[in-house]
Order: C-alpha cells, then sequence, then structure tokens
C-alpha cells in the first residue's frame, strides 16, 4: 500500500471522528451540524481518493475519483458557508447561488465528465491520478479558481479581519481554526499540481487529516464549538469499552487462538456497543413523544418568566401570570392570592378561569392550617397527595388543609416567598386534559417561583417609588406655596385696601346725601347700599385678618424661642385649620385654665404648626370613624389639656376617632406613610414635622396612645419659659 492511500485512511478516521461527536448531539448548535458536515465532505475524499488510488483497472479509478469530487466542490463551499455562521453575517442569496453552482458543477461531474474532469493517467508509477492537461477544459478550470481560490480567499479575509477585531478567548479560538484550516486547505491545493501538470508526488494530503486535530485542540482549550463534553465522554467511552471488550479478546487469543470463537464475540462486542446507544435512542423519542405537551407549555412558562420583570404595574403583573397558567397549560382556572399587610390575611389578587361561573374566596387567613403548612415546608403541594396524606394519617391539620384547597378547586399549590416570607400563593387548577401534575412539573413551577418572586419584589418596590415620589412632589409643591405666600399676601392685601377704600368712599358719599329730599324708592335702595357696602368693610375686614393668619403660619419662624402662651397658639392653629376643614362638625373642649396654664419656651409659628397638624389629624380620624360606622349618636369630640408636670408643660390631645391599628403604629412617624383612606388627604409628613418641631426643634417630646375603633391619645412635653 503506497503512501497516498496511507494517508487517505487517516483522512478517512480524523474526519470520521469529528464529524460522529458533532452530529451524535440532540441538541447540537447550527454551526456544530455544519461543521459536521464539513468534516463528512472531507471524509467522502477519503474514501474517493483510497479506493480511486488502489483500484486496478482505469474504469473504477474513473468512477472513485467522481465520487472523490463530490468533496472537491462542496467542501469549499459548506466552509464558506461554516464562516459565514461562525462569524454572523448571514448571506442567504449568495450562499444559495454557490450551492446552485456545486450542484450543476456536481450533474457535469457525473455525466458529463469528459467537459468537467476530462481524463486520469496512471501517475508516480503507483495510481491513477486526475490530468488536467489531457483535455485542458474550462469549466475545470474555473472551477479551481473560483472555488479554491476566490471563494477560500474570501473566508480567510473575513476569519482573518475577525481576528484582528477581536480580543481574549475568542482571538484563541479564531487563531488556532485559521491556522488548522490553512494547513488543511494548504494539502488540497497541493494535491491539485499533479492535475495541472507539476509532477510533485501528493504526500500533503497527509495534511488534510492533520488539520482536525488542530481544530480539535482549539474545541478542547477554548470551546471553540462547544463540544468538549462530548469529546471527553467519548474518550471515557472508547476507554472503558477498549478495556471491557479489549481484555477479553486478548485473553481468547492467547487460551484459544484463531478460530470460530471470534465471530460471535465480534458481534456481541457490536452489539454491546451499540446497545446503549440504541436504548437511549428509544427512550429519548418515547419520552419526547410522551412529554411532548408539557414541555411545550414548561417553554412558554420560560419566556414567560422571563418577562416578567418588566411589568411595573402589580396587577398587570398577577393577571399575567393567571392568563398565561390557565392558557399554556390548559387547567381549568389559576388564582393568585398575594399577602395584604394591611389585613393581615392574603387576598385574591388575580383569577383567571377558562371556562363556567364560580366565585373563589376572598382571603386567606394568615394564621389558617395551609399557611401554617407552606411556611413548613416551602415546596409546590399537589392536592392529591395531601388528600392521600390525610386518609392515611388522620391528621387534623392536614384534614383542614385538604378543605381549603377543595375550597380554592386546588390541584397544584407554588408558594411565592421573598425573603424567607410568604408572599403569594399561586393555586392551579386541574389540567383540562386529565392529566396529573408531575416532578417535572414541579420543577418549572419552582423556577416559575423564583421569577414570579423577584416580579412582585419589583413591582412592589416601583409603586413604592412612585408613591414616595408623589408624596415628594406634592412636599415640594406645599413648600413653593409656603415660599410664595408673603408675595400673595402682599398682592391680596393691596386688592382689599382698594375695596375697603372704595366701600369707605361710597359710604360716606351716601350719608352725606341721605338728607337730602328724594323719593322713597330711592331712599330705600340708599339703604340697601348702605347696608352692602358696611357688609363690604367687614369681609375686607375679616379677609386680611385672614390672610396675615396664612402669613404668620408659612413663615419660616426664625425668630428666637421666647415665652408664649399655649392657649394664643391654639387660638391661632383653630383661626388656620378652619379654612381647611369644617370646624363646626366637631366638638373641641378646653379642659384646662388660660389663666393658670404655663408659659412654653418655644416658636410661636412652628408650635401653631403643630397644633395644626394635630387638629387636622384629629378631625379626619373623627369623620373616618363617623362615614364608615354610621353609629347613632356618634358626636366626634377632641378634647385639649394643658397643665405643668416637672418643669415641663403637657399639651394632650384626645380625639375619639377611628384609631390605629396595632401593626402601623410604629410606622406612623415615618415620612410618607399615612393611614388616610386617600392621597389627596394627607402627604405622611404631618405627624414626622411634628416629631420634627418637637424633639429637635423644642428639645422636647412625643408619645402616642391609640386604640382601634376608640381613638387617639397625642403628649406633647415641652419645656416650660424660665423668669
Amino acid at each position: 500500500m503506497h503512501f497516498f492511500a496511507i494517508s487517505s485512511i487517516l483522512i478517512i478516521i480524523s474526519n470520521l471522528t469529528v464529524a460522529v461527536i458533532l452530529l451524535s448531539r440532540a441538541n447540537a448548535k447550527r454551526i456544530n451540524i455544519l461543521w459536521g458536515y464539513f468534516c463528512l465532505s472531507v471524509v467522502i475524499w477519503g474514501i474517493g481518493s483510497f479506493k480511486a488510488t488502489t483500484a486496478v483497472s482505469k474504469n473504477s479509478s474513473f468512477l472513485w475519483w467522481q465520487i472523490a469530487n463530490i468533496s472537491s466542490i462542496f467542501t469549499p463551499i459548506i466552509f464558506f458557508h461554516f464562516v459565514l455562521a461562525y462569524l454572523k453575517k448571514p448571506k442567504n442569496r449568495l450562499i444559495f447561488l454557490i450551492y446552485i453552482v456545486g450542484f450543476l458543477l456536481l450533474f457535469l461531474n457525473f455525466f458529463k465528465r469528459d467537459l468537467f474532469i476530462g481524463d486520469i493517467r496512471f501517475m508516480f508509477g503507483q495510481f491513477y491520478y486526475i490530468d488536467w492537461t489531457l483535455r485542458r477544459n474550462l469549466i475545470y478550470l474555473f472551477f479551481y479558481i473560483g472555488f479554491y481560490w476566490l471563494l477560500l480567499l474570501f473566508s480567510f479575509i473575513l476569519l482573518l479581519n475577525y481576528f484582528f477585531n477581536s480580543k481574549g478567548i475568542e482571538r484563541n479560538q479564531i487563531k488556532y481554526f485559521i491556522i488548522g484550516m490553512m494547513i488543511g486547505f494548504l494539502g488540497a491545493h497541493l494535491i491539485f499540481l499533479p492535475a495541472f501538470g507539476y509532477m510533485l508526488y501528493p504526500f500533503f494530503n497527509i495534511l488534510i487529516g492533520i488539520y482536525p486535530v488542530i481544530i480539535g485542540y482549539a474545541i478542547i482549550r477554548y470551546r471553540l464549538m462547544d463540544i468538549n463534553i462530548v469529546i471527553t465522554r467519548t474518550t471515557i467511552f472508547v476507554f472503558v469499552y477498549s478495556l471491557v471488550l479489549g481484555v477479553p479478546i486478548w485473553l481468547g487469543f492467547k487460551l484459544l487462538g484463531n478460530g470460530l470463537w471470534l465471530l460471535p464475540v465480534t458481534l456481541m462486542g457490536i452489539s454491546a456497543t451499540a446497545g446503549p446507544f440504541f436504548y437511549l435512542f428509544i427512550q429519548k423519542r418515547a419520552e419526547d413523544r410522551l412529554l411532548q405537551e408539557q414541555r411545550r407549555y414548561q417553554n412558554t412558562l420560560r419566556q414567560a418568566s422571563a418577562g416578567m420583570g418588566k411589568i411595573k404595574d402589580l396587577k398587570k403583573l398577577l393577571n399575567m401570570i393567571v392568563y398565561v397558567l390557565a392558557h399554556a397549560i390548559q387547567i381549568e382556572h389559576a388564582l393568585v392570592y398575594i399577602y395584604d399587610e394591611g389585613q393581615k390575611k392574603y387576598i385574591l389578587g388575580a383569577a383567571k378561569r377558562r371556562s363556567g361561573h364560580g366565585k373563589f374566596i376572598d382571603t386567606i387567613d394568615k394564621d389558617s392550617p395551609l399557611i401554617e403548612y407552606l411556611l413548613e415546608d416551602k415546596h409546590p403541594i399537589i392536592s392529591e397527595e395531601i388528600i392521600q396524606k390525610a386518609s392515611d394519617s388522620n391528621d387534623l391539620q392536614l384534614t383542614q388543609i385538604k378543605q381549603i384547597i377543595a375550597s380554592l378547586e386546588g390541584a397544584l399549590l407554588v408558594p411565592i416567598y421573598i425573603d424567607q416570607s410568604l408572599t403569594a400563593i399561586i393555586i392551579m387548577g386541574k389540567k383540562v386534559t386529565g392529566k396529573v401534575y408531575t416532578e417535572d412539573d414541579q420543577s418549572v413551577f419552582g423556577i416559575l417561583a423564583n421569577q414570579t418572586a423577584l416580579a412582585i419584589e419589583n413591582a412592589k418596590f416601583y409603586e413604592d417609588m412612585k408613591f414616595t415620589h408623589d408624596q415628594l412632589f406634592q412636599a415640594e409643591k406645599m413648600a413653593t406655596i409656603g415660599t410664595m405666600a408673603d408675595g400673595l399676601s402682599h398682592q391680596i392685601n393691596n386688592r382689599f385696601h382698594a375695596l375697603g377704600f372704595i366701600a369707605g368712599d361710597a359710604l360716606d358719599t351716601i350719608h352725606l346725601n341721605q338728607n337730602e329730599p328724594m323719593p322713597e324708592k330711592i331712599k330705600g335702595i340708599m339703604g340697601e347700599l348702605d347696608r352692602a357696602f358696611v357688609r363690604v368693610q367687614e369681609n375686607v375686614i375679616q379677609g386680611g385678618e385672614i390672610v396675615q393668619g396664612l402669613l404668620k403660619y408659612t413663615r419660616k419662624g426664625d425668630a428666637g424661642f421666647i415665652a408664649i402662651d399655649a392657649d394664643a397658639v391654639f387660638n391661632a392653629a383653630l383661626e388656620m385649620v378652619q379654612f381647611k376643614i369644617k370646624i363646626h362638625e366637631l366638638k373641641i373642649i378646653r379642659d384646662y385654665d388660660p389663666a393658670s396654664i404655663p408659659k412654653i419656651k418655644g416658636n410661636f409659628t412652628q408650635l401653631q404648626e403643630v397644633f395644626f397638624n394635630l387638629i387636622d389629624n384629629g378631625y379626619d380620624a373623627m369623620m373616618q370613624r363617623k362615614n364608615e360606622k354610621n353609629e347613632p349618636g356618634y358626636q366626634p369630640t377632641l378634647i385639649v389639656r394643658i397643665f405643668k408636670e416637672d418643669n415641663y408643660a403637657q399639651v394632650i390631645f384626645d380625639d375619639n376617632g377611628m384609631g390605629v391599628k396595632d401593626d402601623d403604629l410604629h410606622k406612623l412617624f415615618t415620612p410618607f406613610f399615612t393611614t388616610k383612606l386617600s392621597s389627596k388627604k394627607g402627604t405622611g409628613l404631618g405627624l414626622y414635622v411634628i416629631k420634627k418641631i418637637v424633639e429637635d426643634n423644642h428639645s422636647g417630646k412625643v408619645e402616642m396612645v391609640s386604640k382601634y375603633m376608640q381613638g387617639t391619645q397625642m403628649k406633647l412635653r415641652l419645656p416650660i419659659a424660665i423668669g
């Protein structure tokens, strides 16, 4: 056997190994598949050249060279296709056109060989080889120049351009790939020389068998095509089977020598080798068929979970979750219960029923057996398992859980945790197909639960941020109004003064002429005008007082702390608060003697703001109770007490309003937290401002005692003015 034939065998072995590794993967990438086809194309060259150069007759050799030319035609085409795919440069029309040219050349190769190959002759005293010089066909020359010079040159220019613009591991990947392919195609170019009359023995055919080794190094070292795991598994497989099958065969040779025993042993070895692959193939096909529906909706769920984080509205997010679950999995219904901090319950956030009607329970108590079980187990619950456990153990808790799940018509319950806290529960009804939920489903829903938790947390954070932003904007707007109050009061006062002068002049004119003789009708009109202008003057005076009160309230109060009368502060606050609330709707009791209360060391304007907020908060709480509860005989009442205690003035405001829930008490002095029913009712800054003014500015103390549905008591301890 000559060298060319041996090198062809090496080409077959090396390229076929790479092709099998690449194409045997069930989930192989596109570039892996393309490279596998490229290697198979080179294998065809190896087979064709081996058979052609070992053939005895010229006709037989000619046929095998025609087969080898399949590779000569399509190897550069597939290589170019691979380069475009690897570099992500889609040029589908160009690739399609080149493949068309390739198939035309293939047609000529087999059916018009005189126009393409021309002829072959015996060379180097060893084998028949293609000889273009005998007929000098232009088609073959154009094929060689077009495919092996122009197309390959363009491919390598693209690769080199990518190489010079890449960094790190990608640069190393492409470097070894370029080197390997240059070596391989150098061998291809050099073995064309004898065909064109240059009598150089085709030793370089071996380079086509060597290049896969270099590409293999790039794959293993730099994960060129991400098949290093497959190569590792293949290596382990070959090693293990070499031991398992090789050792018995070697012992057989030693003990029995050559004989018929080799035939069944060989067949057994082949069967043992192919058996696992055949088993895995059948198993995969069976699983794909059985789990086709499950994998379809599981893929849908994965895609949906990836998009959840983009939804910032919590209500929309919950509706999307139940909609996707109901339609993707094709279940009877889907529910989401989300924890409400105010109610201390899990409330129904969204529901989707595929068909029919029916009402689901609105809330699930925080202390219910179902919630306790989920907090303890932390895994999805399949209702059938709970029913079975309840039947087997007669456990009261499991029985109660079974009843709750039955009321929810749930087949699968998925808990949603954020920081170990059970934030929500997804409840899924039975599948429309009647199939049961599997362990595979549970793992997918576990992933969905994690994504849902993140999405809910993001949506809540966005809502909190939006609320805070709105409150800050409102506070800034109020501060701007306060800043403008000085200028506004000046302008309004000017208008009031003008109205006062006009009314006064009109009254003087009326009074000067009232004794003049005139008809009775005119006298009556003059009397009416006199009374009207008097009312105008009275309203001008009242309007001026309002403006002055507003101006005093909005000014910063930068004056030093002086001895002030707490009763005067309360009166000033009442004067201002009546323009915001309906003061006549509540009963105010002053449980103190204005003459005996101690003077307070403080800033009048700042303490006026404190009293204003306390009256305003008490009014809102009492109106809320009045409107919500409709209690017969209920009278909103505010009691104010001022007295001296241990060198401090104690100021106490007692109201009989709604009171505050225990869970909210610790949040009340937090900026922007409000218990008022509407954001338009309050900014959540009132109590925060009170605490800052009393404790930080006046070195005092603020305490709050409240009972829900009974009322609230606010205690202020302020320093007494000495001397």
